[in-house]
């Protein structure tokens, strides 16, 4: 097991456990209930493991890896909870703010990134939008 994903690992285990051990508090049961789920859980692995062989090809150092990685989380879990039932966002007002999120990471991404990384990743999470707006499509046709 490579050390990224043995650090992914720990950290699941360790959010769960944690997760596990605290009483949640109104709002955080609130959120969950208004939590919108594309993806099932082995989808969701399929993903991680493509994205984490196509950050591998960027060949980043530790530490700009873990730089990367935190710039990424942080813009999809906003981007990942623009759809969220209590948001009440329009299909136009979710698409705004998701372009915005987008525009936002990928600035900090060139800034971070060699042009050849760059470039890896515009065309990784390219593929990602694609994924989740056929998903997106998909789950609104099914409503």
């Amino acid at each position: 097991m490579n050390p990224l994903k043995s650090i992914l690992l720990l950290s699941l285990i360790l959010v769960t456990i944690n997760g596990f051990s605290q009483k949640k508090t109104q709002k955080q049961k609130e959120r969950e209930k208004n939590k919108v789920e594309l993806y099932t859980p082995e989808e969701k692995d399929n993903l991680q493991d493509f994205y984490a062989e196509e950050v591998d090809k960027m060949k980043l150092s530790e530490e700009e890896r873990d730089e990367y990685y935190s710039t990424l989380l942080f813009y999809t879990h906003s981007m990942s909870r623009l759809d969220d039932k209590d948001k009440d966002y329009t299909q136009a007002e979710i698409l705004e703010k998701f372009n915005i999120l987008h525009f936002k990471m990928n600035e900090k991404m060139k800034i971070l990134l060699t042009p050849e990384q760059y470039v890896i990743h515009l065309e990784t999470f390219n593929r990602i939008i694609y994924s989740v707006s056929r998903k997106t499509s998909l789950f609104n046709q099914k409503k």
